[in-house]
């Protein structure tokens, strides 16, 4: 039986080369109207879709609806149609559901189904080189049609009111999923938002081994505390400082800035919390070079506080890393060490919407990509210092991505984070947050607060004060909010109160 190739294509590039050694292996090339003008320009032998039918008449509609040619590409007849070629033009262009129909009867028969060059030069060069395509690319040739049509009729279905859709490709193989038994697990690529650039899937790994999917799950989370610092410097100072979070299964439990240095950013941030860091993820908005590697890698000071100099830190995000600095932190095959360009200049995602899976469904909302504006923020008290603000941001940006149980509180001090506590109550969290800055020896008095909920009572506003913090930012609200602004007042506590629709809850 000859082999025929259906070539239905809206850009035409390089069609007259995948034409002609298709031919040249034998096979006859069937086209619709505009790439049987190109090829025979050409001098090449092509059979245009209408003698194929055998229907000259014109109906207004594409010539590829035909039953032949639904026959041709899902039956064995002769008139088989074994390798169907087709560009879907862009929606810029309209809806294009005659070159779609023609890739699913081609799946749908088991045909070899192509919709873009780089897969048709693969095509073309098994064909012509060992006869035939294997097997198993003519499967995932397959697979990409189905996937294709149902992301391309998906988009539609979600642009009508009541309907909702998300298709992910394949990335790549996790070593495991949250807990080791839960295998297998995979990374999977959403396309529609291939356009962020600081999506977590592209990053370049460039040592270390897979990285699991706890790792990826907690770098999500590290990689929002980073955006919205950024984003809030961006727009309440004259720039963003270096930055580095350090944080355990996603939350920051280290978050450094300065403005001259980033070794000052590092040590603030591993100090943190220098036990809870060991084992944990970090990532920076600048460039990782050896010496910034080796302080990364290990601490004499910390070998003094804990006998162990060791950071152990199982996953670093950054811009880029110098080769020496890989050579000193890649020797730990555990250590995945993950680079991105666009870390320098952080920004938070703009997608649509945020999605959470339950049992039988999923939620759907904005995402939480509110961006402190102080600007926007009542204020009670002395008014605010270059100094402070930086460490506000840190507090809040920490407050407003973690997950400590809700009802969100931290502490900074001097551009670092001291410690951070979550409820379920606000008064838990405060006294969680003031207990972890103390264990790790840390000073609170004239420390700064942040919290992602209002105080509903003076309970957790008392344990603030005691701790010595003299400002922070917390969102109005409640029904005792007079009572809770006149006691920090009577403290001399300066409180920035963000209008109440701006709560943190960012991981219920």
């Amino acid at each position: 039986m000859k082999q025929r190739a259906l070539f239905s294509i809206f850009n035409t590039d390089h069609a007259v080369i995948f034409a002609k050694r298709l031919i040249e292996a034998g096979w006859e090339i069937i086209a619709s109207k505009e790439t049987v003008s190109l090829l025979r320009h050409e001098g090449l032998p092509v059979l245009d879709i209408d003698d194929f039918t055998e229907v000259k008449s014109e109906y207004g509609f594409p010539g590829t609806f035909h039953p032949k040619v639904e026959a041709a590409l899902t039956l064995s007849t002769q008139e088989h149609i074994e390798l169907v070629y087709v560009v879907p033009y862009p929606m810029a262009h309209g809806n294009d559901v005659g070159g779609r129909t023609l890739l699913a009867l081609a799946a749908k028969g088991g045909r070899i189904a192509v919709m873009s060059i780089e897969d048709m030069e693969k095509v073309v060069s098994q064909i012509t080189t060992q006869g035939h395509v294997d097997p198993v690319f003519r499967q995932e040739l397959i697979g990409k049609t189905f996937f294709e049509m149902a992301r391309h009729y998906g988009i539609l279905a979600a642009e009508k009111e009541g309907f909702d859709f998300k298709a992910g490709e394949f990335a790549f193989e996790l070593k495991n999923g949250e807990n080791p038994y839960q295998t297998p697990a995979k990374a999977f690529v959403l396309p529609a938002e291939s356009n962020d650039t600081l999506s977590l899937l592209n990053f370049t790994r460039i040592s270390g081994e897979s990285p699991c999917f706890t790792n990826l799950a907690d770098a999500d989370c590290l990689l929002q505390t980073l955006s919205l610092a950024a984003e809030a410097y961006r727009k309440n100072t004259p720039g963003v400082p270096y930055l580095c979070v350090v944080a355990k299964h996603g939350n920051p439990c280290g978050f450094g800035a300065s403005r001259t240095s980033p070794v000052d950013a590092i040590s603030r941030a591993l100090f943190g919390n220098p036990r809870s860091v060991w084992g944990g993820e970090m990532v920076v908005n600048f460039n990782v070079d050896s010496s910034l590697a080796e302080f990364i890698l290990k601490s004499e000071r910390r070998e003094k506080l804990l006998g162990d100099a060791a950071w152990m830190l199982d996953i670093v995000l950054a811009p880029f890393f110098s080769l020496q600095a890989v050579e000193v932190l890649g020797k730990r095959s555990s250590r995945k060490l993950m680079q991105n360009p666009a870390l320098v200049d952080p920004f938070l995602k703009k997608t649509k919407y945020d999605y959470r899976f339950i049992r039988g469904g999923f939620l759907r909302q904005p995402p939480a990509n509110y961006c402190l504006d102080i600007k926007e923020a009542q204020h009670e008290g002395d008014s605010l210092s270059s100094t402070d603000l930086d460490t506000l941001i840190i507090a809040w940006a920490t407050a407003f991505s973690s997950n400590h149980g809700g009802n969100e509180v931290a502490l900074a001090k001097d551009g670092a984070l001291l410690g951070a506590g979550g409820g379920p109550s606000t008064f838990e969290a405060a006294k969680v947050a003031v207990l972890r800055s103390h264990e790790c020896g840390h000073d609170t008095n004239k420390s700064i607060f942040s919290a992602d909920a209002f105080f509903p009572f003076i309970d957790a506003v008392s344990v603030l004060c005691q701790a010595g913090t003299v400002l922070g930012v917390v969102p109005s609200g409640g029904k005792r909010e007079i009572e809770v602004r006149s006691y920090f007042k009577e403290k001399k506590v300066t409180v920035f109160y963000l209008p109440q629709q701006y709560r943190g809850f960012c991981r219920h």
